[in-house]
């Protein structure tokens, strides 16, 4: 009897631990699109946030694309976000990769 109340323990302390994980992934997520929508005004179209990795708790890298209509190209970005602790506000932004589709691959951009 000990067992199965130890297993029912563990198995709850991970449901809280899961959900938590994925309530703050949804807001790393929706706080990225804030400010992929808010820095390009409106001027992208078709984004696709492609991965977000956690490299620790407040830092993410995250790879999306879009159709770039002044270019009228594919882009892909790779960039590091940093948030505050409770992963409310982005706090700082480093880009990593850019990239543009040319010849169905994608190849290193010059910006």
């Amino acid at each position: 009897m000990k067992n199965v109340f130890k297993l029912s323990l563990v198995t709850l302390l991970l449901s809280f631990i899961l959900a938590a994980c994925s309530d703050g992934n949804s807001l790393v997520k929706k706080r990225i699109t804030q400010r992929i929508d808010q820095k390009s005004m409106g001027m992208i179209k078709d984004l696709d946030i492609e991965s977000i990795e956690s490299v620790d708790a407040a830092t993410f890298i995250c790879i999306y694309n879009f159709s770039n209509p002044m270019l009228n190209k594919k882009v892909r970005l790779t960039k590091q976000y940093t948030f505050t602790t409770d992963l409310d506000s982005i706090v700082g932004v480093k880009d990593l990769k850019s990239e543009m589709e040319s010849g169905g691959e994608w190849v290193k951009a010059g910006f």
